[in-house]
């Protein structure tokens, strides 16, 4: 009886799954508390819409130009150091955003949490690839990619009422906090797979069987000799339509995001007469449906795919 317990494999990998959850819920935090304390900041320091826009659009210059570099960060350092490090430096940045009385520095600090956010996502898929197998990553991926509206639903009537009682400076101030503990916790549990003290041999056997890559390569890699990136593969990812589809899909759906993240309160509130804890609860519905139709579409491709679909 003690042997079948020894031989049955551990799940630590939802373990891992959940933190990377909360990390998400945290991430999109930081991103979206700019666009519950926009009317109310925007009053405050005499800021017009154009202004307001180049806040909002701050962000998503640097974050969309360093995604490659993030990348390549995420592959290179250790995901354990990265991210902890780099969720710490844009909560500081979060925090600092609460002091600011000026366009300029408002704008220099949304852009600053572009930078450092920008490895997040690519870190994220990082950790899914070496923690789970092949036939459970697109679930994976459903669940911790659902933490972004999840947080964002719920979230957004908690951020609004921070706001009603303690100003956007505390909004600010609060949100920037809770990266900082979490940045802190990250790196005290998070471990990559061979480095998690509870996790035994089955569970490590049945991820790398299954394609996960507990070691950064496939066991296919393994055996064969992985070339060296190359510049000139870069031409590779323009070659391809299936690849182009993706790109626009993403493009698009980035564009509808980045109106809810940003205006849609300001627009509640402004153009249609809210106050601040009506837009809030408001404010969360596109967000919570998108968490079900983000947890629908990763189970029905698991789905389909151990039925012997094609992806």
């Amino acid at each position: 009886m003690q042997k079948e317990q020894n031989t049955k494999k551990t799940n630590k990998r939802y373990g891992i799954l959940a933190m990377v959850f909360l990390t998400v819920v945290i991430n999109y935090l930081d991103r979206s508390n700019i666009s519950v304390a926009a009317f109310a900041l925007s009053e405050d320091l005499d800021l017009s819409s154009v202004q307001m826009g180049f806040i909002f659009s701050a962000f998503a210059w640097t974050y969309a130009i360093l995604q490659i570099p993030g990348g390549f960060m995420a592959d290179k350092i250790k995901t354990r150091v990265l991210y902890s490090v780099i969720m710490a430096l844009w909560s500081i940045a979060t925090l600092i955003q609460g002091m600011a009385n000026s366009f300029v520095s408002l704008l220099g600090l949304r852009a600053t949490i572009g930078v450092f956010e920008a490895p997040s996502y690519p870190t994220n898929n990082v950790i899914v690839t070496r923690w789970f197998p092949e036939k459970e990553r697109a679930s994976a991926i459903a669940i911790y990619t659902s933490g972004q509206f999840l947080g964002l639903a719920f979230l957004t009537p908690v951020l609004t009422a921070i706001q009603t009682y303690l100003g956007w400076r505390g909004l600010f101030y609060v949100s920037g906090a809770i990266g900082l503990v979490w940045a802190i916790l990250w790196y005290v549990l998070y471990r990559d797979p061979k480095e998690h003290a509870t996790m035994n041999q089955e569970e490590i056997d049945y991820i790398a069987e299954g394609g996960g890559l507990i070691d950064g390569v496939s066991d296919t890699d393994k055996k064969e000799q992985v070339e060296k990136f190359s510049w000139s593969d870069l031409r590779e990812v323009f070659s391809y339509r299936k690849l182009w589809g993706l790109y626009i899909g993403q493009f698009c759906l980035g564009t509808i995001i980045i109106f809810f993240l940003t205006w849609f309160p300001t627009y509640l509130v402004k153009y249609r007469g809210l106050d601040f804890l009506e837009s809030g609860f408001l404010a969360s519905i596109p967000f919570l449906a998108a968490f079900f139709g983000v947890l629908l579409s990763g189970f029905t491709l698991d789905f389909l795919i151990k039925r012997g679909y094609t992806v």
